[in-house]
C-alpha cells in the first residue's frame, strides 16, 4: 500500500509539473474560424452530447456498483473471502471514478490550453 500511495503522489507531481509548465508558456493561438462556424455546430453539439452521455453512464454505473458491492459486503457477515471481494469491488469502483474524473479534467485543461473553451474576451 505504500508502495502504491508513493507512486501515485509521484505521478500526480509529475501531473502537476507538466501543467504548469504547459499553461507558463505562451502556446500559439490556432485559427478558430472554422471551429466557431455554423457549419461545425453539429459537431459541437455532437461532441457535447457525447461527453455528457458518457459521464452520465459512469456516474450511473459507479452508484449502482457502489450500492452493489455495499450490499455484498453487509451480507458478507464473517465469511473473510466475500468480504474481501466486496472490498475489492468498491475499491475498484471508486479508482474507476477516479480515472473518469481525471480524465474528463485532463480533456477539459486540453481544450481550454487550445482555446476551445474558456473565458471570451473582447479585446
Amino acid at each position: 500500500m505504500k508502495k502504491f500511495i508513493a507512486s501515485l503522489g509521484a505521478s500526480v507531481s509529475a501531473l502537476f509539473l507538466t501543467a504548469s509548465i504547459a499553461l507558463a508558456q505562451e502556446l500559439p493561438k490556432p485559427d478558430m474560424s472554422v471551429w466557431e462556424s455554423d457549419k461545425m455546430k453539429p459537431v459541437r453539439d455532437f461532441a457535447n452530447i457525447g461527453i455528457g452521455v458518457i459521464f452520465g453512464i459512469a456516474v450511473l454505473y459507479a452508484v449502482i456498483m457502489v450500492a452493489w458491492y455495499g450490499i455484498k459486503l453487509q451480507s458478507s457477515g464473517s465469511d473473510p473471502i466475500k468480504s474481501q471481494e466486496a472490498k475489492a469491488g468498491l475499491r475498484s469502483t471508486v479508482v474507476g471514478v477516479g480515472i473518469t474524473f481525471a480524465a474528463i479534467f485532463i480533456i477539459g485543461l486540453i481544450l481550454y490550453v487550445l482555446g476551445l473553451v474558456g473565458i471570451k474576451s473582447n479585446a
